[in-house]
């Protein structure tokens, strides 16, 4: 129970970082942009890391970007 619902976080702060990865290059201003961008990559970083099903899942978001 706690590891699927532990899955289920991930994935959802995997798409919260790839979203901040995706605001960060589409210009959310200068400064602004920079860290929302490298605060995206740290989160998908970590959710990489973590196993190999999050990696799978993150690189299909990836790609549909």
């Amino acid at each position: 129970m706690i590891k699927a619902l532990s899955k289920h976080v991930m994935k959802i702060i995997a798409v919260f970082g790839v979203l901040l990865m995706g605001f960060g290059l589409a210009g959310a201003g200068p400064d602004t942009g920079l860290w929302m961008f490298l605060a995206g990559l740290f989160l998908v970083i970590v959710c990489v890391a973590s196993s190999r099903e999050l990696r799978k899942f993150v690189r299909s978001l990836l790609d549909f970007i």
